[in-house]
């Protein structure tokens, strides 16, 4: 790297950057694995930047922006996810915190909680969009590694009833042919010269 481009790199990072390629024998010049820290840095950050944010329910995801509700004693309890947490009066709270802070313990946070997601019109309650996402994963394709693995059983399987169907013809074959024999037959079944 020459003097320029080293303004903006600190020296010690070069050199333990340039002690790392010579220890692992590395093809890329410094300026390259500079150029490629950059890039993967950059990528990284678009990605956090896109991914989606929300708050993470067991299995159910509530994207940032859902409205969260509960009625109690006939009154309605609103918090809202914001970030990756659950707001509630200005406190970050648990699904199951937000019930017992309206209604205290014996609740199921499942069934009394309502959730109005981003962009939709009508709430719906906890436990029925859970069971609706498990519907829709089920229908998911399965990963290719569990496709795979599914084939190569089925195939183990189909070679091992081809195995017992060759062995049973075999079988079948080698009896049929013992039966004909001379040595097996009646002698009344022999055809015998008649002179």
């Amino acid at each position: 790297m020459n003097a320029r481009q080293d303004d903006f790199v600190p020296p010690h990072a070069i050199h333990l950057l340039r002690t790392f390629l010579r220890q692992t024998r590395s093809t890329l010049s410094p300026q390259e694995a500079v150029t490629r820290a950059i890039n993967e840095w950059i990528e990284r950050e678009r990605s956090a930047e896109t991914s989606p944010r929300g708050y993470q329910w067991k299995q159910l995801f509530l994207p940032e922006g859902t409205d969260v509700r509960m009625v109690s004693d006939g009154k309605s309890h609103y918090a809202k996810v914001v970030g990756d947490k659950i707001l509630l009066r200005q406190h970050a709270v648990s699904p199951r915190e937000m019930t017992i802070a309206i209604a205290g313990d014996g609740r199921n946070a499942w069934r009394d909680l309502w959730l109005l997601l981003p962009g939709e019109q009508y709430w719906i309650n906890a436990a029925r969009l859970r069971a609706q996402q498990n519907k829709e994963l089920e229908k998911l394709p399965v990963s290719q590694a569990d496709a795979l693995t599914s084939a190569a059983k089925a195939m183990s399987q189909a070679l091992n009833a081809a195995v017992l169907l060759i062995e049973h013809v075999d079988y079948q074959t080698t009896t049929v042919l013992d039966r004909r024999l001379p040595k097996n037959r009646r002698k009344y079944d022999m055809l015998e010269d008649i002179h």
